[in-house]
């Protein structure tokens, strides 16, 4: 994969990647998946997650894998939302926010509907290029799998 630069005719638009979900578990099960730090790690990345509003953590690529992600809690609120800033090398380097959304809403027959939406708010300047990577990478896949 190459990188692609392009650049930026007009302010920036919010431009999101979302996928939902129905999942038979209860979303305190999915929840505890999203929010403890080993449980994440077994599905994306290790990391030192704290799921408090405000606080700054790492996602740290295993080797072959990539960089670390810079990561601080925007909102939260328990068994329903985590939304964090999610920031890599790539995106330090072009000037790129970014946020991670993870949804939850019990269905009626007690299971989860999960939405996860991952946001990029490009911050150039108008006339000015932004170098962008290609978004099917070989990243690691995410499994959704409450333990």
């Amino acid at each position: 994969m190459t990188d692609v630069e392009t650049t930026v005719k007009a302010p920036a638009q919010e431009q999101e990647i979302a996928f939902e979900y129905e999942l038979p578990e209860a979303p305190e099960k999915v929840w505890r998946a999203l929010t403890v730090p080993e449980l994440v790690a077994a599905w994306l990345m290790p990391n030192d997650l704290k799921p408090e509003q405000g606080a700054r953590f790492t996602f740290s690529g295993r080797p072959g894998e990539g960089g670390e992600v810079e990561c601080e809690v925007l909102d939260i609120e328990p068994q329903r939302l985590i939304r964090y800033s999610w920031r890599d090398e790539d995106q330090r380097r072009n000037s790129l926010d970014s946020t991670v959304t993870f949804e939850l809403v019990r269905t009626e027959a007690g299971g989860t509907h999960l939405r996860i939406a991952h946001s990029v708010l490009p911050r150039a300047e108008v006339g000015k290029p932004v170098l962008m990577s290609a978004a099917n990478s070989n990243r690691p896949t995410i499994m959704l799998r409450a333990a």
